[in-house]
């Protein structure tokens, strides 16, 4: 959010390519302080796409599922979005605001991811851990489903993207298993042989408006040869491991 520090940065490295994934990523957080997202998720977004235009660079912009209301998935790249939520509002925003500021700039939009973390809590996913072993009832939503992808899936999409200069505009990614938080918080219990018999399961929705399906359409990554897909609970096993 700094601008000037982040010019003066840019202006130093002369990157080739920008890669922007930094953002207010949880809805709860976002509905809770709309101003900071806001700041963060688009302008910080806007003034960093003007500075990639200004020196050359080309900029990556990391958007999300969530710019869709899941009513009628797959959703294809050139649908029109309705987000649900502010946080879903907000990546759009930086959406528009990256492609009017340069149309050869790129967006790829990802599903929630997991992989690679250093504290449980910086994923979606990986906190199920906690909440698992916590033994404290707690609600699991079976209503809501994802198509969760591993971060180091995502690292291979971006540098596909990077080598294969594509046209600018929007591309989609996510992965190829479609999962509730229920289901995971089950994956988890089976691999593991922790007991989840203090969860309940919620088959409706609740809580910060979230869309039912927003699996992505993957064709127009898959028609470039781009397609990377860890299974969830191999890559969530992997990752878990160091935390059991």
């Amino acid at each position: 959010t700094d601008f000037s520090a982040t010019r003066s940065m840019l202006q130093d490295l002369k990157p080739t390519h920008v890669i922007h994934a930094a953002a207010q990523r949880f809805p709860d957080k976002v509905e809770g302080d709309f101003e900071a997202a806001l700041k963060l998720n688009v302008e910080s977004t806007k003034n960093l796409a003007e500075v990639c235009k200004e020196i050359g660079s080309r900029m990556i912009y990391i958007s999300t599922d969530y710019v869709f209301d899941g009513e009628h998935p797959p959703f294809f790249h050139d649908n029109k979005p309705n987000p649900l939520n502010k946080y879903g509002e907000t990546k759009l925003a930086g959406e528009e605001a990256v492609l009017a500021t340069d149309s050869s700039f790129l967006v790829l939009r990802i599903p929630v991811l997991y992989g690679g973390v250093k504290t449980l809590n910086e994923s979606a996913v990986t906190v199920l851990l906690d909440v698992i072993r916590s033994g404290k009832p707690a609600k699991m939503s079976s209503y809501e489903v994802r198509c969760p992808a591993h971060t180091q899936d995502i690292a291979r999409i971006l540098l596909d993207l990077i080598r294969k200069s594509p046209d600018g505009g929007i591309y989609q990614w996510c992965g190829l298993e479609k999962l509730s938080k229920w289901d995971m918080c089950k994956i988890i219990s089976k691999e593991t042989g922790l007991d989840i018999s203090h969860l309940e399961e919620v088959v409706g929705a609740g809580g910060t408006p979230r869309p039912r399906d927003v699996e992505l359409d993957r064709e127009k990554l898959r028609r470039m040869g781009i397609e990377h897909h860890t299974k969830f609970n191999e890559g969530l096993m992997g990752d878990l491991k160091n935390f059991l």
